[in-house]
């Protein structure tokens, strides 16, 4: 028996927990991890880079990923001198629960 893939019931409007396998993958990856700890402050995806040696089309596809699952958030920054936008990455969680029991495993942002 599984636990149910997500609870519409999260204070902050999200889904809540995360779907297990989704969850788990992004955070298996190396890649996945490192871009969630140089996400720890705002950053571009350039600056995310730079941070976690991690390759530019990888930290934008793990991004891209990662804000889909609720654990990066992504605003826009304009530059107000020459209108050019970016966006910027911070990390939307400071932590994750894993629960294993008997009706599944789930894992809860906090």
């Amino acid at each position: 028996m599984s636990a149910p893939e997500s609870d519409p019931s999260r204070e902050d409007g999200r889904e809540g927990p995360l779907p297990r396998s989704e969850a788990l993958t992004l955070l298996a990856s190396d890649s996945g991890a490192e871009l969630l700890q140089a996400a720890g402050r705002p950053g571009t995806a350039c600056e995310l880079r730079d941070r976690s040696g991690i390759p530019l089309s990888t930290v934008y596809r793990e991004a891209h990923k990662l804000v889909e699952a609720g654990l990066l958030e992504e605003r826009v920054r304009v530059d107000a001198e020459n209108g050019r936008h970016a966006s910027v990455y911070e990390r939307a969680v400071e932590s994750l629960t894993v629960s294993i029991t008997d009706e599944g495993v789930e894992v809860r942002p906090e």
